[in-house]
């Protein structure tokens, strides 16, 4: 081994410091240049650092260890270091000293053994782990706190420290006194070799781990699955597959008694017979070899207490002279399980616990495994038991009266056979070939009886074929016939099914026969499945009731909440007013600020009633209630006022949008045309607000719209790559006959909307004109909508004769085409002109709304979250009216964003901003406000947000399970819309406000 110069106990600490002073020098300190720090330090630019400065140099070095909340740091500077052999603090090297901070800034359980005579010095944790050691360990050797290991532990100490290298130890076994007992753990740890100042090892640190809970349960996993739970023919009884597991776990198991219930007890009465124990003497007062269950001998009367149930308590003086096994002390407490399936009792077990261990979950675990595990075994035994003898009493009244036997099964009312062990048809009566149909005049083969199954089939009759030849007592399957059919109440007749039960005629334990009855189940099958069907049809008119109440209650809200604050201004606008000098400049910026609320207004009402007209037209459509009206339209005007609607939107997104008539108009002499102008309408609206939705973020915004005439064949006006929807191409033809559509000549009235939008899959086409569904799941979460327009304007077109289709590829945009059936009305021959309307039309311009100065109340800097621009700037006028500071955000990853900038982050950047509570909506695109708040919460477990930013959430979702839903994923309340401003700040201000806690 390595030499090294060994203090005296007591001085260890003090030697190493008296040589560091002797062989340092810098700035008053010299480096002795044989240490290999003092080489490293050299080597580094020849530059020292001066240590004379450092709080580690001084005697007083201790009191620079930082407090902690336990009181450790205070245990550890009032330990008498200079009765250890360390020597006084004051006189420990500096590499102790350093290795001291390590340990107590170190968030695991970690210890240093430091000197010759490993001399303790640990952490908090570590504090935990010990158990009785502590307080005694501190300042102590390792071979006087811990001399059960010492033996195991000193090698790997001297080793360590020669070659200094870590080593580590797995799953040590310890007594620890933690809950006012000797408990059984087990820890995992190393021992790393730390260097002193001179370069040479001076200790160990050791960080551990308790594994207590992983070693038990592998322990008591590994004994559970010694038990097998027997299958099929089997010898054997219940304490045979048991007691020899239970045997191999002494420190878990420390007695046991197990009971069976003797299935030949008398009627009414439940006898209980003795199979085996372990640790319990013979003669022993709790070992009766027999026993009725209603008695009072040994444990019976508490056995009556847990037929149902797996009970724990402590032990008594009933079982003083166990010879309790594992550690050999008594156990304090012990179980009895019941072993039972489908209330059917088979015996109990009597355990007793591990008395080094507590009665928690853990343990509570382990007897309902066990308990379990025990309750198939002696199921499956008594299963086997109860099989073998209705097979025996089978044969002997075979035996006895076959004759009669055979009669009773040649006109039985199910399907009987025998056959050979090569699967020859031996015998079969009537009922069996009337199920099958199977030919009584066929000639006999291996196999025989497989031949009526349907081919599919036929494998899973060969399995259970070849389980009765290994022994399996009794197999039943289900197949189906190829020569019979079966004709259900409704629908296409179907293969007929039966069911099929065996059993081996066994003699010497082999098998020489099978007897098979069979029975037809093909009106249960056929039940099963139509039952199926109508609750699968149940659940998914369920789901989509609950669908279209979401989307209602949600587009409803919405809107709602913007109209409520809106009049609430334009309610509080005459009062402010009288509280200000009257100027006409006020006045008339009262009045502006009205009309801009009363537009508002207007327009998220227009809003509500496109969703009121859509589920009113669904359900018309759904009853056949819907009527149309004719009224002779000039196409060019009918397009133009419905892209009057969009002037805004196409604006602000800065979309060009052209409208291009066809030649058909001009070819074919078409002015005006007969149909329902609110119809088509709607479907043109729909069209145009998707293009609009899907245009507005790509970099080429484009929108065209194109209209025409058909006299015949609508579809060959439009491009051959179009997709059509499902259903019927055509009206009937009485909805352009009356006198209402006038005698014009019928014709088509042609439109395609094409956008340069993200575009479509062929895989997406095909979900589209389905109620509420959209092309991909992804679409409703980055554009938001529905998913009810396009199947409203499919119908709508199928009501007027016509059809709706669509053409588009992925990064190519689409073009949504439709025609609906017209006449020609008597008068107007005026053709349309090309007109585009861009983001200059004086029709999209936006009015601009007045700010307002705060009102002087409280000081609030507040997060909105919100997406939906109109309520985004109602609520944060209202806001900032009230005197907040209001920053917005437009979905959660904007708010996650503004986030890292604030006073909440962690790392405060230059111009931080401040925010004191969120308002988050739900619904958004990109990340929703769920999302968003749970994301905020880990941020805020993890450190990262550094305090509990109050969430409210301002959602249209509003029933009882979405606000559980939302308060589970982190949002401190929610607002549900609409609502008022003034009562969202009452709510702001209680939040905010200090409890008496704070």
């Amino acid at each position: 081994m390595r030499s090294r110069n060994v203090s005296a106990p007591g001085t260890y600490g003090k030697s190493r410091v008296a040589s560091t002073s002797a062989v340092e020098e810098h700035n008053g300190t010299r480096w002795d240049d044989g240490s290999p720090i003092a080489r490293a330090v050299h080597t580094a630019g020849n530059v020292a650092r001066d240590f004379s400065v450092s709080p580690l140099a001084r005697d007083d070095w201790i009191e620079s260890v930082p407090l902690d909340e336990d009181g450790h740091i205070l245990f550890f500077k009032s330990t008498n270091w200079a009765a250890s052999a360390l020597g006084p603090v004051e006189t420990w090297s500096l590499g102790l000293r350093m290795h001291a901070f390590t340990v107590f800034a170190d968030s695991r359980a970690a210890c240093i053994y430091w000197g010759p005579e490993k001399i303790a010095i640990y952490n908090a944790h570590f504090a935990k782990l010990s158990g009785q050691v502590h307080p005694r360990l501190m300042g102590r050797s390792f071979r006087e706190c811990f001399p059960e290991l010492w033996a195991d532990i000193a090698p790997r100490f001297d080793q360590a420290w020669e070659s200094g290298i870590a080593d580590s130890v797995s799953r040590i076994p310890l007594l620890t006194t933690r809950n006012g007992y000797p408990e059984e753990t087990y820890f995992t740890g190393n021992f790393v070799p730390i260097r002193d100042i001179d370069g040479l090892v001076g200790g160990f640190y050791n960080s551990a781990m308790e594994v207590t809970k992983q070693v038990i349960f592998e322990r008591r996993s590994a004994m559970l699955n010694l038990m097998n739970v027997p299958s099929g023919l089997h010898d054997g009884s219940l304490d045979t597959h048991v007691i020899p597991a239970l045997k191999t776990n002494g420190l878990d198991i420390t007695m046991a008694l197990l009971y069976k219930v003797d299935e030949e007890s008398t009627l009414g009465k439940t006898q209980l017979l003795l199979q085996s124990k372990i640790g319990v003497p013979d003669g022993h007062r709790l070992a009766a070899e027999q026993a009725d269950l209603n008695s009072a001998v040994g444990l019976l009367p508490l056995f009556r207490q847990a037929q149902n149930e797996i009970i724990t308590l402590p032990v008594d003086e009933r079982f003083d002279g166990i010879e309790w096994q594992g550690c050999g002390e008594p156990s304090k407490h012990f179980s009895i399980l019941p072993l039972s399936t489908a209330g059917r009792l088979f015996g109990f077990l009597v355990v007793g616990a591990n008395p080094r261990r507590r009665i928690d979950f853990d343990h509570h675990d382990f007897m309902q495994n066990l308990a379990a595990k025990l309750s198939a075994i002696a199921a499956s035994i008594v299963s086997a038991e109860e099989t073998r003898k209705r097979a025996e009493r089978l044969e002997k009244e075979l035996v006895e009266s076959e004759r009669e036997i055979r009669y009773m099964a040649q006109n039985a009312s199910v399907g009987m056979q025998h056959l050979s062990i090569d699967g020859n048809i031996m015998w079969a009566n009537n009922q069996y070939y009337e199920l099958t149909g199977h030919r009584r005049d066929q000639q006999s083969y291996a196999l025989a009886f497989a031949e009526v199954y349907l081919e599919e089939d036929r494998p899973k009759a060969i399995s259970a074929w070849n389980r009765l030849m290994n022994g399996e007592f009794s197999v039943s399957v289900e197949l189906r016939l190829r020569t019979r059919t079966f004709t259900p109440p409704t629908g296409d007749p179907e293969p007929a099914s039966i069911l099929s039960l065996s059993n081996p005629y066994i003699e010497d334990g082999k098998v020489k026969s099978v007897m098979t009855c069979t029975t037809e189940i093909s009106q249960l099958k056929w039940a099963e499945s139509f039952e199926a069907r109508k609750a699968a049809d149940a659940r998914e008119a369920k789901r989509q009731q609950e669908e279209i109440i979401d989307i209602i209650s949600h587009e409803m809200r919405n809107p709602l909440s913007a109209i409520f604050q809106c009049a609430d201004m334009i309610q509080n606008s005459l009062k402010e007013y009288k509280t200000k000098e009257s100027t006409e400049t006020a006045l008339m910026d009262l009045l502006v600020s009205n009309t801009e609320h009363a537009a508002i207004i207007l327009m998220c009402a227009n809003h509500q009633k496109r969703i009121v007209d859509d589920v009113l037209t669904l359900s018309k459509l759904e009853y056949m209630m819907l009527s149309v009206s004719p009224r002779p339209i000039e196409p060019l005007q009918f397009v133009q006022r419905a892209v009057h609607m969009f002037a805004t939107d196409l604006a602000s997104h800065d979309i060009k949008l052209s409208i291009k008539a066809e030649p058909s108009l001009a070819a074919n002499h078409v002015g005006k045309i007969m149909f329902d102008p609110s119809r088509v309408a709607q479907i043109l609206i729909n069209l145009l607000t998707n293009a609009i939705k899907f245009t507005r973020q790509e970099p080429k915004r484009e929108i065209s719209i194109q209209f025409g005439a058909s006299l015949s064949n609508p579809r060959n006006v439009f491009s051959r790559k179009m997709n059509w929807a499902p259903g019927n191409s055509t009206s009937n033809e009485t909805t352009v006959d009356g006198t209402e559509w006038g005698d014009g000549e019928v014709l088509y009235f042609t439109l395609s909307v094409t956008d340069t939008g993200v575009g479509m899959t062929n895989e997406e086409i095909k979900k589209l004109f389905h109620r509420f569904t959209q092309a991909s799941s992804k679409t409703s979460i980055k554009y938001g909508g529905s998913g009810l327009g396009l199947f409203i304007s499919k119908k709508l077109t199928e009501k007027q004769g016509g059809e709706i289709g669509v053409c588009s590829g992925p990064g190519a945009g689409s073009t949504f085409a439709f025609y609906v059936k017209g006449r020609r009305a008597p008068k107007g021959t005026g053709f349309p002109i090309s007109t585009t309307i861009s983001s200059s039309s004086p029709l999209a311009t936006e009015p601009k709304f007045v700010e307002r100065k705060p009102q002087g109340l409280d000081y609030i800097h507040v997060l909105l979250v919100e997406d939906n621009l109109v309520n985004q700037k109602v609520l944060s006028k209202q806001l900032r009216d009230a005197g907040c500071t209001v920053h917005i955000a437009n979905h959660g990853m904007e708010a996650l964003e503004f986030l890292r900038g604030s006073d909440a982050w962690h790392d405060k950047i230059v111009g931080f901003k401040r925010v004191d509570i969120i308002l988050m909506d739900w619904e958004m695109p990109v990340m929703d406000g769920l999302a968003c708040s749970q994301e905020i919460r880990k941020l805020q477990n993890d450190g990262e947000v550094i305090r509990h930013v109050k969430i409210i959430a301002t959602t249209a979702n509003a029933r009882e399970e979405q606000i559980q839903r939302a308060l589970e994923s982190g949002i401190d309340a929610v607002m549900p819309k609409p609502f008022m401003t003034s009562d969202l700040l009452t709510k702001m201000r209680a939040m905010l406000s200090p409890t008496p806690q704070d």
